[in-house]
Formats: C-alpha cells, sequence, structure tokens
C-alpha cells in the first residue's frame, strides 16, 4: 500500500487497519451540512483517494457494492483514476435488529457475476454485522483470498469484527478508515470523534470538541448516504439528533427539519427511540 498519495496520509494503527487522512475526509466527517452534489463530490474524490492508496494491489479485483449505502462510494467510477476496471457484485442487506454493538443482518438479494479472488467493499462500519453477512454470502459462491475494506466512517467493534471473520477463513483482510477508529455508540449508530475509545488524532478531536463541545455527536449521523441520496430523510433525522443533543440553536444543525411523523424514519428508529423518550 503507498502511505502517501499526494495530500493524503495512510498510517497503520493495527494489524491491517489504517487511518487515512486527507481533505474530502474531513468535508464529509466535520460538516454536517454538507448535503447534495457537494456532498457526492465529497465522497467521490476521498473514494478516489482511498483506491491511489491501494492501486498497485487491485489488478485482480472486483467490487462488492452492498446496497443501498455502498452506492455512496462510487467505486467502480473511482476506480478510473488509477486506470482500474472494478468488475461488480450487488449484494442487498437488511438490519433486522440493532442493539448496542450489534446487529443482525439478512441478505435478501445477491448478483454475483464477478467472481475474483480479491473483493473491494465501500460501506461504513458501525457493529461490522453488515459486511460479514454480505462478504460470507459472496463467500458461498467465490473462492476469496483477500478483502480491502474502505469506509469513510468506522468503528473499533466493526474492524474487530470484519477481522476476525477473515482470520477464521484465512482471508487476508486490510481496513481503511477515514480520520479515525471510531467507537461505537450506545444506540450503535453514532460514530463520534469524543468517545472515549475513538482513536484519532489530536487536531480532530480537538476540532470536534470546537463544533459540539463534549457531546458524541456522530461524523456521519444517523443514516450515512441519505446527505445525497435521501436529503429530506437526512434533515430530519439531523433534526431528531441535533434535539437529542441540545444543539438545535447549532449552526451546524442550521440545515435541519423538524419531521411531520418519523413513519418514513423507522429504519432508524434504533438511533433514537431511548434517547428522546419517543413511542
Amino acid at each position: 500500500m503507498r502511505p502517501d498519495v499526494g495530500e493524503s496520509r495512510a498510517r497503520p494503527v493495527g494489524p491491517g487497519l489504517h487511518i487515512v487522512e486527507n481533505e474530502p475526509l474531513e468535508r464529509i466527517l466535520f460538516e454536517r451540512g454538507l448535503i447534495g452534489l457537494p456532498y457526492r463530490r465529497a465522497c467521490f474524490a476521498a473514494s478516489r483517494l482511498f483506491l491511489a492508496h491501494l492501486a498497485d494491489e487491485l489488478a485482480d479485483a472486483a467490487e462488492l457494492v452492498i446496497l443501498s449505502k455502498g452506492l455512496a462510494y462510487q467505486l467502480g467510477a473511482a476506480a478510473d483514476s488509477v486506470e482500474i476496471n472494478l468488475p461488480t457484485n450487488l449484494v442487498a442487506t437488511s438490519r433486522v435488529e440493532v442493539v448496542a454493538d450489534d446487529a443482525k443482518v439478512d441478505v435478501s438479494y445477491a448478483r454475483f457475476d464477478a467472481g475474483k479472488p480479491c473483493l473491494v467493499v465501500g460501506d461504513t462500519v458501525a457493529s461490522g454485522a453488515t459486511v460479514v453477512a454480505a462478504v460470507e454470502a459472496y463467500r458461498q459462491v467465490h473462492r476469496l483470498e483477500r478483502l480491502f475494506l474502505l469506509s469513510y466512517a468506522g468503528s473499533g467493534v466493526g474492524a474487530r469484527r470484519v477481522t476476525e471473520f477473515c482470520a477464521r477463513l484465512g482471508i487476508e483482510c486490510t481496513i481503511l478508515y477515514g480520520l479515525a477508529v471510531f467507537g461505537l455508540g450506545s444506540n450503535g449508530f453514532d460514530l463520534s470523534f469524543n468517545h472515549p475509545d475513538t482513536v484519532t488524532s489530536d487536531a480532530y478531536r480537538d476540532r470536534a470538541r470546537r463544533l459540539y463541545g463534549d457531546r458524541q455527536v456522530s461524523g456521519v449521523g444517523w443514516d450515512f448516504g441519505a446527505q445525497f441520496m435521501a436529503p429530506d430523510k437526512y434533515r430530519e433525522l439531523s433534526w431528531l439528533e441535533a434535539h437529542a443533543h441540545g444543539l438545535l440553536d447549532s449552526p451546524e444543525f442550521s440545515f435541519a427539519r423538524e419531521p411531520d411523523d418519523l413513519g418514513s424514519l423507522a429504519r432508524e428508529s434504533a438511533a433514537f427511540r431511548d434517547t428522546l423518550d419517543l413511542p
């Protein structure tokens, strides 16, 4: 792996685990009001840099897109910058239940036409259960020797789960995380620079405290990718998040909008039900 690519830096923090630092990732994780096309462009730029760090190792790799949030990583298009074509596999998963640092995940659809021994997965990682379920489904169809997991925001809990899963099966695993290895909030969703288990630079921890005080505000909110895939939903979830943290008057959440009802937010209800004492 290339440790330095232009102004992007990748540093090891554990076996197979690296923290990547660059300006697009800083925009994604610190500008909570970044919505729509600017957010999509920041994600694309971050993915191009992830792949640039790995350019020497992807000659015979395929992508596994975990629907739907894996689409935010735009890895197939971003690979063009390193002159690599990533054949595409698709899998759809759904969280059946979220409890603290764990989740139960079902695989409802899969299309694994591009069998390769090396997979690249782009996904935001909380418990790691979704990645494990998706990769296991692929492994039932194709031989897998190596996994590259690229995540704008990922937890230490999730990294351990994926790493241990790969170790049991003899799969070489490399994980690239954006800016930090996050501690996972008790709701199973929050990935905060202020969590006591978060591993990150002092500069990023200080930056988060300037924005949010000591509150454990998630860098990517409660539904990553909604920033451009479902902006209205993102605004409503962010209003609930700001309410839960006492930040409704904060300029960082000036874009947020109070939801008319919670029906459309049911999939993320585990993130806020207990905190806001909602039915």
